[in-house]
């Protein structure tokens, strides 16, 4: 095979993912989550929460880090039960399985061609 027998396959491949209504909903839900200033707010707040808890536990502070943690979850909570935010990850975990199914996929054919 060669580049330019692949190159009509890749260019399927892309407009079909181009044309994937699940696809098409992510991006839809990507630009209202990234419009919703309160809800970015939330999850920058979430990553910076996040960081602290592994810093705190990284310097043997555990009363601090089980205080913080609780925090986190209480924010995580609020942020998932967010029907945007909620949606928008599901989609985001759905699109990482269709993505490492075709990585998998993908990584069979080549071994299998170079094998031959």
């Amino acid at each position: 095979m060669t580049q330019l027998t692949n190159l009509p396959s890749f260019e399927r491949l892309n407009e079909r993912l181009a044309n994937d209504p699940v696809i098409k909903r992510y991006r839809l839900l990507t630009e209202k989550v990234h419009q919703n200033k309160k809800l970015l707010a939330m999850y920058d707040e979430y990553i910076k929460m996040q960081k602290e808890v592994i810093k705190l536990g990284h310097y043997g502070k555990t009363n601090a880090q089980s205080q913080k943690e609780a925090e986190l979850k209480a924010l995580e909570n609020e942020l998932y039960h967010h029907p945007l935010f909620n949606e928008y990850i599901q989609i985001q975990i759905e699109l990482n399985e269709l993505f490492s199914t075709m990585a998998h996929i993908i990584q069979y054919k080549v071994n299998k061609h170079l094998s031959e």
